[in-house]
This record gives structure tokens, C-alpha cells and sequence, in this order.
């Protein structure tokens, strides 16, 4: 019997009448020019279960009424589908299982990753019928795969004690517990194209979006992208202080990697023997959450590695803080390691900015520091610095709102953001800038949510807000809920949160920051 792990398309890529102005997937850069690690690591996680054949489908490449046909033509030897759903592509999820159900009553549907994991109650108690099972969490691999067993053996799953698993028996959502286990990392390599013809797809995105700029700017020719996974975690996660915008549910363990040195050489070893040369490093941040295991890797490398010539090595991206960053030595680390590019979030201009969310680490003392904030502000500048003495191409992030901005604020960020851009012309290879967007799991959320809490923010910060009336009404809006359109509770978040400033304004503020930096020569989205 065949399990199929899918991750759907963005929703409003295939569902008609969503509304996109801010949101349209062709401007973002997680269109894919790369395989889905999360999917693929469950697929080979599958590969031993007695009687079961793991289907690997891509939904953000293979076309999606191909994805809909595959369904309903296997119907009958699908046993699970497995549904891997952000906000922005759960709706697309639903309508997946929905036409599993129509077609075999029998397949049984499962959601996993961050959209219902923020939102378990209100996903679980409003699909029933369309999804049967959840798993919440990140740590959950090898409960799916127990989970996967007693199903194709015929045994009552609802009773069982799956780490991890949420059901609803029409009155109650019951969540079990995760618990602790490694990182999965005998990833499969050639399931990615057993049924459909991923890797053409994702070389025809990679060829027109990564190749051209990478070899631009670092004279080096790549050909396949992979994302490779030797940790897990951001610094941020170790006191629960994650960003205000972030939405990644981290659940029982804020960091998890691979036990050594050794292990993680060989994770890469085996994407490079796969035929992938440029390796993106998937932990939310590296040299500060993972700086101990880094620093044995360059100190042990491989004589495999040391044997290539540097420039036939794979080269790897990955995710830094800019406070880890800004610390020559960790730049010069991970230069070392063959990372040519860094992603680092800058997010604002101005120091408040930064402290409205909640940007710097907090401070055990004082985890309302404005000092930090401003010490946050000096590493974004020092970053751009060490980046270029170390040889690092950065691509940067900002994120145009928060809560208590206002029209001079947000004219006050968007300056600093672009003398940031000019000061560090010689280190940065992109440019992100997007509108801050609510999404189910972070604080941002939780605040358009609760106008009590937002509020209790705002004077923390010293922040103006507006009415209070006009949020509750909006609130309303979003609770209970589990469709969220991104753009509709954008704009709703912008007037509860933002005095005097609407979605429209901040989509302007976002194009001239844009234009500034495509005007200083950096490619925008890339």
C-alpha cells in the first residue's frame, strides 16, 4: 500500500479569490528551487515499514491538478496521506485530503508541521471528516513511522500512544506528549523522483534563480541544491524568546543535532554523493546555537573533503544571527566550513524597532534591555563588516512593521534601512524585505488575537496603539479559526497594532526599500 507525504502548493496559488498583493508566491524565495528535506526525511523514515510504499510529492513544483490525478487514479492502493501544511499552503492541504476522502473513504489523512501545530483545536474540530489525524511538533519522525506500522497491520491506531499524535473523537482534541529522539539522517535520495520527475523541476527553478546570481557573485558554478540537516534550533529558543514574527514551534527541544563531528561530515558526504554541490544548512541559526559542533568540524575534516579541490567542494548556505556574526571568528569558522552565503536577518532599522521584536537576546537581568536593543542595532552593522573580511556573501532580511509603529517610525526604519544597504554593498548578495505577517505560533499572532496583551506590550515599549475597540472587533475575526488568509489578518494586524498606518503603507515602504537596494545593484528575492 502506498503512504503519500505531500507538501501541498501556497494556497492562493490554486484556490481562486485569495487576494495577494503583498503575499504573491513569485516574489518570495521558498519557491522552490530545492527538494522538501521535511517531506523527504519522512518518506525515507518509511522505507522499512513492512508493506508500505513511501510516496515522495512535491505539490510546489508538480503541477497540481497532477497531484489531484495521481490521487484519485491510486485511490484504491493509497493507505495515508500525509499532508505537510504551513499557513500559507494548509488550505490546499484540505482540499488534497478532501478529494482523497472522495475518492476512497477508507485512505486515512494526516496533517503535520507548523500550521497545526500552533492551531491543533481549531484545525483537528473543524475538518472532521477531512483530517483524521496531527502530529504536532518537530520530534516526531519516529512516532509517524509506529504510526505507520500499526496502520498497515490493521491495529486500532486511536488507541495507541504515539508521540506526538493529535486526534479529535468529535467532542475533544487529545494531544499526546512528543518526546526527545535524534535527527533523522538516512534521507533517500532516490525516492524524490520515483514517481514524479522532481529533480527536473527543481533544476529548471535552480538553473534560473540560484546558478546565474551564485556564479556572479562568487565565480563559482553550482548545478544541484539540497537542503542537508545536521542541526536543529536557534539560540532565541533556549528561554522561549523567539522573535515576534516567528512562527516556528520548536515543542520539548529548543536545539537537536547530530551527535558529533563525524556524523554531521557525514550527512554532507552523502548529499555530495548524490550529486548536490550546494548544501543549505537548514538550522534557524548557526554559529551561536551550534558554535561548539562547527568548531570540531573545521578541526576534523574529512579526507574526503581536504582531498577535493576547494572550488570542486560543495559550498553550503546557511542561517546566522547577525549577533553570532558579527564575531570575526565565527565568520572566519564558518568560511572555513565552505558556507559562502549566509542568510541573516537584519529586520529593522532602528533600535526600538529591533526591541519591538524582540530581536536581541534577552538579557536574564533585564529581558526589557533597550541597551540590548541598541548593542543589536551595532551587531547588524558589524555584521556586514566581518562578512566581508571572511569572504561570506550575505542575503539580508528585513521586516517592515511591528507593533506600536507609526508613519514616523516607519520613516525613521525605512532610512536606516537603506544606509544599511549602502554600507554593506560589498558583502550582500540579496535582498528580502516583506511585511510583517501574523502567522499562527508567534507572538505577533497571539497579539492580534489579544488586545489586552498587545497592549500590555505596547506600554512595555513606550509604543503608541490604536483603538482598542476597532482590535477587539478584528480579533473576534481570527479566533476559533484554522484558515487564516495571510494578507486579510496582515492588514488586519497593521490598523489593531500600527497607529495610523495601513497594509497599503507598509507595501510601500517594503517597494522603496526594494528599489533602493535593486538600485544599489542587489538581486531582489534571489
Amino acid at each position: 500500500m502506498q503512504v503519500l507525504v505531500v507538501s501541498p502548493p501556497n494556497s492562493n496559488t490554486v484556490i481562486d479569490g485569495a487576494s495577494c498583493t503583498v503575499t504573491r508566491p513569485e516574489e518570495h524565495t521558498d519557491w522552490s528551487d530545492f527538494p522538501n528535506l521535511g517531506v523527504l526525511t519522512l518518506a525515507s523514515a518509511l522505507r522499512d515499514v513492512p508493506g508500505v510504499e513511501p510516496i515522495y510529492v512535491d505539490g510546489t513544483v508538480v503541477p497540481w491538478p497532477d497531484v489531484l490525478r495521481y490521487v484519485e487514479e491510486n485511490a484504491s492502493d493509497i493507505l495515508a496521506l500525509c499532508v505537510s501544511a504551513l499557513t500559507a499552503t494548509y488550505e490546499a492541504g484540505l482540499h488534497l485530503c478532501a478529494a482523497a476522502k472522495n475518492a476512497n473513504s477508507r485512505i486515512v489523512t494526516i496533517l503535520g508541521n507548523d500550521h497545526v501545530t500552533a492551531l491543533p483545536r481549531e484545525c483537528m474540530s473543524s475538518r472532521a471528516g477531512v483530517i483524521d489525524y496531527a502530529f504536532v511538533g518537530n520530534e516526531v519522525v519516529g512516532s509517524f513511522v509506529e504510526f505507520i506500522t500499526a496502520l498497515s497491520a490493521g491495529a486500532d491506531v486511536a488507541s495507541g500512544d504515539f508521540a506526538g499524535l493529535a486526534s479529535f473523537d468529535g467532542t475533544t482534541v487529545s494531544m499526546n506528549p512528543q518526546r526527545p529522539e535524534p535527527i533523522y539522517t538516512r534521507i533517500d535520495y532516490s525516492l524524490i523522483d520515483q514517481v514524479f520527475d522532481h529533480t527536473g523541476l527543481y533544476r529548471h527553478n535552480f538553473n534560473g534563480r540560484v546558478v546565474p546570481t551564485f556564479e556572479r557573485l562568487t565565480g563559482r558554478a553550482v548545478t544541484a541544491g539540497m537542503p542537508v540537516e545536521i542541526g536543529r534550533g536557534c539560540i532565541k529558543f533556549a528561554r522561549n524568546d523567539a522573535c515576534s514574527f516567528c512562527s516556528i514551534q520548536f515543542g520539548g527541544m529548543w536545539r537537536n543535532s547530530v551527535p558529533d563531528a563525524e556524523a554531521a561530515w557525514s550527512v554532507i558526504h552523502a548529499a555530495h554523493l548524490s550529486g548536490y554541490d550546494y548544501l543549505y544548512l537548514t538550522a534557524d541559526e548557526l554559529p551561536l546555537t551550534f558554535g561548539r559542533l562547527l568548531r570540531e568540524m573545521v578541526a576534523a575534516p574529512p579526507p574526503w573533503w581536504s582531498g577535493l579541490p576547494e572550488d570542486e567542494r560543495p559550498v553550503m548556505v546557511g542561517y546566522a544571527r547577525a549577533d553570532g556574526l558579527s564575531d570575526e571568528r565565527h565568520a572566519s569558522n564558518l568560511r572555513a566550513l565552505g558556507v559562502r552565503q549566509l542568510m541573516v536577518g537584519l529586520d529593522a532599522g532602528t533600535a526600538i524597532s529591533l526591541h519591538a521584536m524582540k530581536k536581541p537576546l534577552a538579557s536574564i537581568r533585564d529581558v526589557n534591555s533597550v541597551y540590548r536593543a541598541e548593542k543589536m542595532f551595532d551587531h547588524n552593522v558589524l555584521a556586514l563588516q566581518s562578512a566581508k573580511n571572511a569572504g561570506l556573501l550575505l542575503k539580508v532580511g528585513f521586516v517592515i512593521g511591528h507593533i506600536g509603529m507609526d508613519a514616523g517610525l516607519m520613516r525613521e526604519n525605512i532610512d536606516s534601512m537603506k544606509a544599511l544597504l549602502e554600507s554593506g554593498t560589498d558583502s550582500i548578495a540579496s535582498l528580502d524585505v516583506e511585511v510583517l505577517s501574523p502567522e499562527p505560533g508567534s507572538l505577533d499572532f497571539k497579539m492580534l488575537l489579544d488586545p489586552e496583551m498587545a497592549r500590555a506590550r505596547a506600554q512595555e515599549l513606550g509604543l503608541g496603539m490604536p483603538s482598542i475597540r476597532e482590535h477587539e472587533q478584528r480579533a473576534r475575526k481570527w479566533r476559533d479559526k484554522d484558515i487564516i488568509d495571510r494578507e486579510e489578518a496582515m492588514a488586519d494586524y497593521v490598523v489593531s497594532v500600527m497607529p495610523g498606518l495601513t497594509l497599503d503603507d507598509l507595501a510601500e515602504a517594503r517597494a522603496e526599500v526594494r528599489d533602493h537596494g535593486k538600485n544599489l545593484g542587489l538581486t531582489i528575492g534571489g
